[in-house]
């Protein structure tokens, strides 16, 4: 009984989803990765392309236990590529 009790809550974990908080957050880590690595060679933004990675790497800290974040990130990720060089070093100099 109790290891289909075990099985069980493997499953259910497995299968979780992210949270609003979780979105965001793993929305906000992808930005930061993505237009970190985008501006590391550029000149002028290495310093600060260094800062929105410590950022991203706080965020991770943060929400790392959840299931449901690994999976919110890669989804944000993949979106913040779509992201113009424009648009990341608006982000970079806010941060």
């Amino acid at each position: 009984m109790r290891k289909l009790l075990v099985a069980v809550i493997g499953m259910a974990s497995l299968s979780t989803t992210a949270g609003f908080d979780e979105k965001v957050a793993a929305s906000f880590a992808g930005k930061y990765e993505v237009c970190a690595k985008r501006l590391g060679n550029k000149p002028g933004y290495k310093l600060k392309a260094g800062r929105l990675k410590a950022e991203a790497n706080s965020i991770h800290i943060d929400q790392i236990g959840d299931g449901g974040y690994l999976k919110a990130l890669d989804k944000a990720k993949k979106k913040a590529w779509k992201l113009s060089l424009k648009k990341c070093k608006k982000i970079a100099d806010r941060l």
